[in-house]
Formats: structure tokens, sequence, C-alpha cells
């Protein structure tokens, strides 16, 4: 029982913390995807990313689409030129 129970907490709590990060995709808006790259440049944090200015300059056209696809897929994009894999920045 207080295994079952701790598994529910565990759950919930995920689930919430989940939900307030603002990085879900796919789900019917770009909203999550804008929210997520303005966490990750607020107070530049990445400006030091080789692609910082195209990723700018991608986030702001993904937020003139008339399409959440079309939306979501500039803000993929957006973010991968800011994301480190493996330690390192994207290049091209």
């Amino acid at each position: 029982m207080l295994i079952m129970r701790s598994l529910t907490i565990a759950l919930l709590l995920s689930i919430c913390t989940y939900a307030w990060a603002g990085h879900s995709q796919n789900n019917g808006t770009c909203d999550d995807d804008i929210l997520h790259y303005e966490n990750m440049t607020v107070n530049n944090k990445r400006s030091d990313a080789p692609l910082y200015a195209k990723s700018q300059a991608m986030y702001e056209l993904a937020k003139t689409m008339n399409t959440v696809r079309q939306c979501e897929n500039y803000m993929a994009e957006a973010l991968r030129m800011i994301k480190k894999t493996n330690g390192e920045y994207a290049t091209e």
C-alpha cells in the first residue's frame, strides 16, 4: 500500500513538473516551443552558440507562421541551433 502511494505521488510530481517546464512538442500548439526557446535564451544564455543569430531569425520567422506545424518546424530548427549535443553547439 505504501509503495503504491509513493509511486502515485512520484507519477503526479513528474507529470506536473513536465507540464510546467513547457518543453512538450507536437501537441497542437507552438506556444510550448516558443516558451522553451525563450527559457533557453533569457538573459542571452545561449548567445555564445555559433548559430545564435540564425536561431533568433528562425525564432522570429516561426512566430509569423500561419499553421502550428510550420511554427513547430521552425522552432525545432531554432532550438537545434542553440542546443548542445555531447557538450558542443550545432554548427550548420
